[in-house]
């Protein structure tokens, strides 16, 4: 008997490749990801400590360091996860959807509010700026994985319709950053600095307003 199990357990380590993970270690780093992502965009003064961190995600030190390394990589790895999973949204954001011009963009500018306010995609941001401030590759990973996506997702847009001629020859890259810019700034002010405590603002009507100038700025004669 005592044989046997020596057998099964040999044979359970050779079947396992030297270095492998465990079958659930994606499941196990995205749980430890999003419980450090929901951390990191909480406003309560000074950034939190690598050690924060693996505290608020229920794990130790070394365990947090084994899944992902550095602070900055961990920071990283957030951003990274983001982009996977917003795949779906950006390859919507890059088609046209419908031929005007206006209700499209009103269409991208509106899912964009809902992404900020009831997704992932405002505290995305406030950890970008918050920790990208800080550390210049971390400015650059957010840049690469969340802010330039929806930018190029934004310009491939733009495209489409430049290509049909419904908007006037111009620069994409900005014809896309006036475009999002006002969302951006309005957005951090009223949901993540609580402007709403000074200045209300009504996003849906400035995104009225907005589109109105940019299309008439923009869309071919």
């Amino acid at each position: 008997i005592w044989f046997n199990i020596f057998i099964a357990l040999v044979g359970g380590a050779m079947a396992r490749t030297v270095g492998a993970r465990n079958s659930d270690y994606l499941e196990r780093r995205n749980a430890l990801i999003n419980k450090v992502r929901d951390r990191l965009s909480l406003q309560d003064g000074e950034a939190p400590s690598y050690r924060e961190l693996a505290l608020a995600a229920g794990v130790s030190v070394p365990t947090l360091r084994h899944y992902f390394g550095s602070r900055e990589q961990l920071i990283k790895a957030i951003f990274a996860h983001s982009l996977a999973g917003a795949a779906p949204h950006l390859a919507r954001a890059r088609t046209t959807e419908v031929d005007d011009l206006q209700a499209s963009l009103t269409g991208f500018l509106r899912r964009v509010v809902i992404g900020w306010t009831s997704g992932n995609v405002g505290a995305l941001h406030r950890i970008g700026l918050a920790e990208g401030l800080r550390s210049p590759g971390t400015a650059l990973d957010y840049l690469t994985d969340v802010l330039e996506p929806t930018l190029q997702a934004l310009e491939t847009r733009l495209g489409a319709y430049r290509a049909q001629g419904r908007i006037v020859p111009c620069n994409l890259r900005h014809a896309a950053l006036l475009l999002l810019s006002p969302m951006v700034l309005a957005l951090l002010h009223q949901h993540d600095l609580g402007g709403t405590r000074c200045r209300p603002l009504s996003i849906p009507d400035l995104i009225t307003e907005h589109v109105k100038v940019f299309v008439r700025a923009y869309r071919a004669s």
